[in-house]
């Protein structure tokens, strides 16, 4: 083989090289987690905070009986949303939406490192048995946490969440058993983001649908320094 063939076939190799280096690129780029601005955030149902909120001491119990509290959100990313299992609307069409995201094939590879929690406004009525047949409903995954009023209700104060209050007669536990469970309490809708290091991270707004909570928390999650 002479030079001149030499050369032409190294530069041939060359070129064949670039061409898939180049393509590899493109398809890397392509496959990545848009990162998305805060404005396209917004636009999208979402909001992250300059400055993760860090969470005081709580105690809870999830619906198999183990304690669930401020640790329990440490060590991976947590969804959670405050509702209650006789909720008629906003409660089972924000965890459809969380399923949806959640069984995403797209998504699988944050299931690992992702839970899904709700935590119960309505404690008087959520017993654990209630809890874990609501949230079976949805996903086997899923985490219902009920536990004190009070503790819930500081919780959600510290997570900007508002919701209203049972009944006196109910949480007194005086009146009729029938009366008592005729009642609805009002909440907050938000998606709630605790990072990995179990502080308050932003939130989605609780009309979001499934494709934009992958959207936001694919952006938020590829944007995230600890």
């Amino acid at each position: 083989m002479n030079r001149n063939i030499k050369i032409t076939v190294i530069v041939a190799l060359l070129f064949v090289v670039l061409v898939f280096f180049l393509t590899w690129l493109r398809v890397s780029r392509n496959n990545a987690p848009a990162s998305l601005t805060p404005q396209e955030l917004r636009e999208v149902g979402a909001r992250v905070y300059e400055q993760p909120v860090e969470l005081s001491a709580f105690s809870l119990i999830d619906q198999y009986g183990q304690p669930f509290n401020e640790s329990s959100l440490q060590g991976q990313w947590s969804l959670l949303f405050f509702g209650f299992t006789s909720c008629p609307d906003i409660c089972p069409l924000t965890l459809h939406e969380l399923r949806r995201f959640y069984e995403d094939e797209q998504n699988a590879a944050y299931q690992a490192d992702t839970e899904v929690v709700m935590v119960s406004v309505d404690p008087f009525r959520d017993t654990q048995e209630k809890l874990a047949e609501y949230m079976a409903l949805f996903h086997p995954d899923f985490l219902g946490v009920s536990g004190d009023f009070a503790v819930i209700s500081q919780l959600a104060r510290q997570l900007y969440v508002a919701h209203s209050a049972p009944p006196a007669h109910v949480a007194n536990h005086d009146g009729d058993a029938g009366a008592a469970q005729d009642y609805l309490i009002d909440h907050s809708g938000n998606i709630l983001i605790i990072n990995p290091q179990g502080k308050y991270h932003g939130f989605m707004e609780g009309s979001i649908k499934s494709e934009n909570i992958s959207r936001a928390y694919e952006s938020i999650r590829s944007s995230y320094r600890p």
